[in-house]
């Protein structure tokens, strides 16, 4: 389990015997603007799904400010303050070996081509661990482009120049992952379009949205078998 930041300790509840006191969390927010109005939508959607395949995606919430206009907040995981550095991809393989199929199936079911070495964190002191974070550009992406931009990525694996494509070295470290996204049940992936729908989504937008994500879930094991070139480090295929 991550450590997320405190921003503030206050004062103890008093109530019960278990000494609980408030606490202010540190939080990342990000919002819309007329330039990109599915920021709010694609990190939550993105977000709900990644932590529902047990990725380590940090918890998250949607706040608003005192105009009314909502934010999504994500728990700070850095805990120094300090810039984060950018992975060394080798050395991330090295720690997280098959985790590296992990990222790249969870960025393929999202449309990530944004996933570079600044938006994957890792920490390899005991115990080694990792987060994902900044997925604005995922899904509906940036601007205006929304569905369209799904309709486009419909047949195309959507990585983009992935940091992690080269770093697989075994095609069965997919399988995990792939077996749980398209385990993913409809009743998820319905609610957390629908309830992401009042944060910038149109009623049409919701419905195409809801049905690319239920279409791309069956697609995705197809989509890396066709862009096999671009893994590489596998030099033996035996499951795609």
């Amino acid at each position: 389990m991550d450590i997320y930041k405190v921003q503030s300790w206050g004062p103890a509840v008093g109530i019960g015997v278990t000494q609980s006191k408030h606490l202010h969390l540190a939080a990342i927010g990000k919002t819309n603007d007329a330039h990109n109005p599915y920021y709010v939508v694609n990190e939550l959607v993105a977000a709900e799904i990644g932590r529902r395949l047990r990725l380590p995606v940090p918890p998250n919430c949607v706040v608003q400010n005192d105009d009314g206009m909502p934010f999504f907040a994500s728990l700070n995981f850095n805990l120094t303050g300090d810039s984060l550095p950018p992975i060394i991809p080798e050395r991330f393989r090295d720690t997280f070996t098959e985790c590296c199929a992990d990222v790249i199936v969870f960025d393929a079911y999202i449309c990530n081509g944004d996933r570079h070495t600044r938006n994957l964190s890792a920490d390899y002191s005991p115990p080694a661990r990792y987060n994902l974070f900044d997925h604005s550009h995922a899904l509906l992406g940036s601007g205006n482009a929304g569905i369209q931009r799904l309709e486009t990525l419909k047949e195309n694996l959507g990585i983009g120049g992935h940091c992690l494509t080269a770093m697989v070295t075994d095609d069965r470290h997919f399988d995990r992952i792939l077996k749980r996204v398209e385990g993913l049940e409809e009743y998820f992936i319905r609610d957390v379009v629908e309830s992401s729908e009042e944060y910038g989504l149109k009623p049409e937008e919701r419905k195409r949205f809801l049905e690319f994500l239920l279409q791309r879930q069956h697609m995705v094991r197809t989509l890396l078998s066709g862009q096999k070139s671009i893994f590489t480090g596998v030099t033996q295929w035996s499951l795609l």
